[in-house]
Parts: C-alpha cells; structure tokens; sequence
C-alpha cells in the first residue's frame, strides 16, 4: 500500500467537513419557494408540480388620518380614514377642515368647513349652507361618496380607493 500525500489527505477531509456543511447550509438558508400541484390531465401522467414564488407583501404607503391628522393639508394625499377622523386643510385649499360623519354599507359621507365663499359639491347627497354673521361668512356643507362614484369640492376632487365595514382609504387629489 503506497502511502497518499499529504494534500491528497487535507482534500479528503475538507470534502468530509463540505459536504454536511452545504447540506446544512442548504437546509437552513433561503425558505424554499412554494409548490402548487396541477391536477393531471385525463388520460395524461401523474400530477406535476410548478414552484410559485412567494411574494412579499408590499409596505403600506397609506397613511392613517388619526396618526397624522396634517397628511392632506395640500388636498393631495392618500389617507386612511374612520368615522370621526378630520383632515385640516390649508386656507389655498379653500377648506379648513373634512371630517368623516361615516363609514356604512360601502358609502363615507363627509362634512367639510370652509371660510366662506361659494363651492361647486358634487357627489351623492350633496348639501351646502353658507351663514353670515357681521359680514364674516362660513361655509358648511356635506356629500357622500362610493367605489366608482367619486366627489369634488371647489377645486378638490375625492374618491375612494377602498372600502372597509369600519374604515376607508380615501384619496384626495387638487383639480
């Protein structure tokens, strides 16, 4: 029996130590795509399978009114919104405040405030008052909106992004 040199013997054993590593290496790195079974053909072979990646779930670029009740201040925003939550404009706008009245049966309705002048309101259930005291003039009004029938406000157009039984995404966006 011929003696093997030494680098003969260090491979050997470094292929002893390599090989369980990358196994373990395998076993606990990357989490293995998801598999889907397709049903077989008839007549055809045995079911096949197709790996799916998992996707990440996108991060939330909604933000909540309650947390940041100044998101929309500039009426170009993408808020989430609960009954009783108010959104504070800035006087550009030409609104001071909307507030959520309700979320009920896939419709919000709104109330907004402004300072006075004249406002073209459109969506569901509309209404708009103006009262004057001492030449100082407010303007209140109200509507109500819904997946596919969107509003506007002077110069301010809304629409829901979606709809929840507590809550809403509402986006408002400047004309």
């Amino acid at each position: 029996m011929c003696p093997r040199p030494y680098a003969s013997r260090l491979i050997g054993r470094a292929g002893l130590v390599a090989v369980p590593m990358a196994v373990l290496l395998t076993a606990c790195g990357t989490p293995q795509p998801e598999v889907r079974s397709r049903p077989a053909a008839p007549g055809g072979p045995a079911t096949a399978t197709v790996p799916v990646a998992a996707s990440p779930s996108p991060a939330p670029s909604v933000v909540r009114a309650a947390d940041d009740p100044q998101a929309c201040r500039d009426a170009d925003c993408e808020v989430e919104v609960r009954p009783g939550d108010r959104l504070r404009l800035d006087r550009k706008t030409g609104l001071d405040v909307i507030t959520v009245v309700s979320v009920d049966r896939g419709e919000v309705r709104l109330r907004f405030e402004a300072g006075g002048g004249t406002f073209r309101v459109e969506g569901m259930n509309t209404d708009v008052s103006q009262d004057c005291v001492n030449g100082r003039c407010r303007t209140d009004g109200g509507l109500t909106l819904a997946m596919g029938r969107p509003g506007r406000i002077g110069d301010i157009r809304l629409r829901l992004a979606s709809v929840a039984p507590d809550h809403a995404v509402l986006v408002l966006a400047p004309s």
